[in-house]
């Protein structure tokens, strides 16, 4: 039995052996620049991402610095620092770009058009959606934004009676659940009609997010933690409580729209079956896979931008005052409802639209590609086909050679830029490019122009026990989160615009 077990380990040591010299000295990508040990071996991943704690964008950040602008940073992935280099990795479906399978995992969606590997099955799964989404779609559903900020706006005129504060990250998560939920799955989720909204919106959305380094090394636990009971998980690690939660209210209504019953009617999904969806596409796992991501995307992303938008808006009573005049112009009194195209016209909104997306970032995972059958070339390097390769937005987003001073919230820098004939807005990769591209950009822009426009129209605000570092970018968990804790911003309404 000794005898044995010290074959399997010498074996084990062998195999480990051979494989490091392979992937250091023969592997493809042996010639890419970077750390011997994460070229050998993913424990340099895990070591910055599951011990440290979502710390390895800086990592890469550092072996940039150090490597130049392209590194390899795992044994079968590459990543690349150069905005002028972005579409040929996110690239349009003429150009097939695929996913890479193990990456995609740890977000537990198995069959959702998010994960799909192939470029032919991710199209199939995406076109019955993409008409949903699209600009005319979403211009359709502005009054039903418009009904859920009335929501928020009374709320906040009640914070004002009674100079409460306001947990504006629990209202705006509120506000773009309530909006997603409603659309997509036809459902009140009610968030913005409880009192002080629902600070535990996001709790499911935590669930996956902050555990997504560890699913991605570890898969099995996202199966596991599916099948234990409710009132156990909850005491193991309650954000997993709510995700598993969360599932499981999804699922019912997905279970709801395949039979038919009108609590989905003229919602998306019931539209989308409506519409004759292929019977292999209809798979209530399928399906529920597909409105958890979509419902994650629409509510944690949009809901920090705003954060980030009002936050510095609020901060410098320059940019408040220069917003609030400009929208006078389509927003005669306080209580007008512009159309987002209009508000889309307004060159200074736009600006501060913009500088929000730019450094709320959106996702700051690497969300890598794979060419399966393109070789391509970057500098002096030959990138060959089935590479798994990235490159990260936030540092396109933040690079000083195309946005001066990035870390200023700086409005005028996209007016300035027009201008002068500069297009700034192809280094707006919040929403990704190509094929595969952010599916809701369109809502999530309409509910940002809405949004800030109607709050500064009406309100005064003042920070209440807010600084930077409560919505710093500190640490990537697939979208920012702070040093400690989530994105959170305290406020108190100080007053009502009269004019």
């Amino acid at each position: 039995m000794i005898t044995q077990v010290s074959s399997l380990f010498a074996a084990g040591l062998l195999y480990l052996a051979v494989q490091t010299i392979y992937r250091l000295y023969f592997h493809p990508l042996r010639k890419i620049p970077g750390p011997k040990l994460a070229a050998a071996s993913s424990a340099y991943e895990f070591y910055f991402n599951v011990i440290k704690g979502g710390k390895f964008i800086w990592e890469i950040e550092r072996l940039h610095e150090v490597y130049g602008p392209i590194i390899r940073i795992a044994p079968t992935e590459i990543h690349i620092k150069d905005p002028s280099y972005y579409e040929e990795i996110y690239a349009p479906y003429s150009r097939r770009r695929e996913k890479p399978e193990k990456f995609y995992r740890q977000f537990d969606v198995d069959g959702s058009a998010f994960v799909t590997v192939s470029s032919e099955l991710h199209r199939e799964r995406r076109t019955p959606l993409s008409k949903w989404f699209s600009k005319s779609a979403t211009t359709d559903m502005i009054p039903i934004i418009h009904k859920n900020l009335d929501k928020l706006c009374a709320q906040l005129y009640s914070a004002y009676k009674s100079h409460k504060v306001i947990k504006i990250d629990a209202g705006f998560a509120s506000l773009t659940s309530d909006i997603i939920n409603g659309y997509f799955l036809g459902c009140n989720t009610g968030n913005l009609d409880k009192e002080d909204f629902n600070e535990s919106v996001r709790d499911g959305i935590n669930g996956i997010l902050q555990n997504s380094h560890l699913f991605f090394f570890f898969p099995f636990i996202a199966k596991i933690i599916e099948v234990l009971p409710l009132p156990v998980l909850k005491w193991i690690n309650p954000f997993m409580h709510a995700l598993i939660a969360e599932k499981i209210r999804v699922h019912g209504h997905v279970v709801e729209a395949l039979s038919g019953k009108r609590t989905s009617e003229g919602s998306v999904l019931a539209s989308v079956l409506d519409k004759g969806l292929p019977e292999h596409l209809r798979g209530s796992r399928r399906l529920s896979n597909d409105a958890m991501s979509v419902l994650t995307a629409g509510t944690e992303t949009t809901a920090r931008a705003l954060v980030v938008g009002l936050f510095n808006i609020t901060k410098d009573t320059s940019i408040k005052d220069k917003l609030r005049e400009e929208l006078k112009s389509v927003m005669p009194t306080p209580q007008s409802r512009p159309t987002w195209d209009e508000l889309k016209q307004l060159p200074y909104l736009s600006g501060v639209i913009s500088e929000t997306m730019r450094l709320a970032t959106g996702v700051t995972m690497r969300c890598p590609r794979i060419a399966p059958s393109e070789t391509l070339v970057y500098g002096d390097y030959t990138i060959p086909p089935g590479t798994t390769m990235s490159q990260i937005n936030y540092f396109v987003l933040m690079d000083p050679t195309i946005f001066p001073n990035p870390h200023v919230f700086d409005p005028e820098r996209w007016i300035h830029a027009a201008s002068e004939g500069h297009h700034l807005e192809r280094y707006l990769v919040n929403f990704s490019k190509g094929s595969r591209n952010c599916i809701g950009l369109n809502l999530a822009s309409s509910e940002m122009y809405l949004t800030i426009a109607t709050l500064i129209r009406q309100f005064d605000f003042s920070l209440y026990q807010t600084t930077e570092k409560d919505i710093e970018f500190a640490r990537d968990f697939a979208v920012p989160y702070p040093e400690e804790g989530n994105s959170c911003m305290s406020i108190l309404v100080d007053g009502l615009v009269q004019e």
